[in-house]
Protein backbone atom coordinates (compact mmCIF):
# COMPACT_ATOMS: atom_id res chain seq x y z
CA UNK A 1 0.00 0.00 0.00
CA UNK A 2 1.38 3.58 -1.03
CA UNK A 3 0.50 6.87 0.24
CA UNK A 4 -1.54 8.66 -2.67
CA UNK A 5 -1.89 12.25 -0.59
CA UNK A 6 -4.74 14.08 0.78
CA UNK A 7 -8.33 14.35 0.12
CA UNK A 8 -9.40 18.25 -0.88
CA UNK A 9 -12.59 18.52 -2.03
CA UNK A 10 -15.29 16.59 -3.97
CA UNK A 11 -16.41 17.39 -7.49
CA UNK A 12 -19.74 16.52 -8.47
CA UNK A 13 -21.70 13.65 -7.16
CA UNK A 14 -18.91 10.76 -6.90
CA UNK A 15 -15.42 12.58 -7.63
CA UNK A 16 -12.92 13.30 -5.78
CA UNK A 17 -9.54 15.99 -5.46
CA UNK A 18 -6.66 14.57 -4.04
CA UNK A 19 -3.80 16.56 -3.89
CA UNK A 20 -0.79 14.05 -4.04
CA UNK A 21 2.18 13.90 -1.93
CA UNK A 22 5.47 15.83 -2.90
CA UNK A 23 7.54 13.87 -5.67
CA UNK A 24 11.22 14.32 -5.32
CA UNK A 25 12.67 15.47 -8.89
CA UNK A 26 15.19 12.76 -9.68
CA UNK A 27 11.89 9.77 -8.92
CA UNK A 28 9.36 11.95 -10.78
CA UNK A 29 8.75 9.16 -13.41
CA UNK A 30 8.65 6.01 -11.35
CA UNK A 31 6.86 7.36 -8.06
CA UNK A 32 3.59 8.81 -10.40
CA UNK A 33 0.86 6.02 -10.08
CA UNK A 34 -1.29 4.66 -12.94
CA UNK A 35 -4.32 5.68 -14.49
CA UNK A 36 -7.37 3.51 -13.08
CA UNK A 37 -5.37 2.48 -9.89
CA UNK A 38 -7.52 1.61 -7.05
CA UNK A 39 -7.59 4.17 -4.57
CA UNK A 40 -8.32 2.98 -1.17
CA UNK A 41 -8.88 4.62 2.76
CA UNK A 42 -6.94 3.71 6.08
CA UNK A 43 -9.00 0.91 6.66
CA UNK A 44 -8.29 -0.50 3.15
CA UNK A 45 -12.19 0.01 1.80
CA UNK A 46 -12.03 0.17 -2.27
CA UNK A 47 -12.99 4.46 -2.97
CA UNK A 48 -12.48 4.38 -6.50
CA UNK A 49 -10.20 4.77 -9.43
CA UNK A 50 -7.77 7.66 -10.27
CA UNK A 51 -8.93 8.81 -13.33
CA UNK A 52 -6.80 11.58 -14.30
CA UNK A 53 -3.60 13.03 -12.95
CA UNK A 54 -3.00 17.11 -13.41
CA UNK A 55 -1.07 20.34 -12.15
CA UNK A 56 2.52 20.46 -11.20
CA UNK A 57 4.79 17.29 -11.88
CA UNK A 58 6.55 18.07 -8.37
CA UNK A 59 2.96 17.89 -6.26
CA UNK A 60 0.77 16.25 -8.90
CA UNK A 61 -3.34 16.71 -8.22
CA UNK A 62 -5.56 13.38 -8.57
CA UNK A 63 -9.21 13.07 -9.77
CA UNK A 64 -10.81 10.04 -8.58
CA UNK A 65 -13.91 8.52 -9.83
CA UNK A 66 -15.73 6.78 -6.52
CA UNK A 67 -17.61 3.36 -7.31
CA UNK A 68 -21.30 3.52 -7.53
CA UNK A 69 -21.20 0.93 -4.39
CA UNK A 70 -19.91 3.88 -2.15
CA UNK A 71 -22.29 5.74 -0.13
CA UNK A 72 -22.24 9.72 -0.55
CA UNK A 73 -21.89 10.09 3.13
CA UNK A 74 -18.10 7.97 2.72
CA UNK A 75 -17.38 10.58 0.25
CA UNK A 76 -18.27 13.60 2.64
CA UNK A 77 -16.20 11.98 5.54
CA UNK A 78 -12.96 11.45 3.29
CA UNK A 79 -12.48 15.12 3.03
CA UNK A 80 -8.85 16.18 4.51
CA UNK A 81 -8.49 12.21 4.92
CA UNK A 82 -4.97 10.75 4.08
CA UNK A 83 -5.87 7.93 1.32
CA UNK A 84 -3.63 5.08 -0.54
CA UNK A 85 -3.16 3.18 -3.82
CA UNK A 86 -2.85 -0.59 -3.68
Amino acid sequence: MKRLGKVLHRSGVRNLIIRGDEVKPENVSGSLPKLNSVVVDKALNRIGTIVSVFGPVNHPYFLVKGFKRTPDSDFRALVNERVYIR
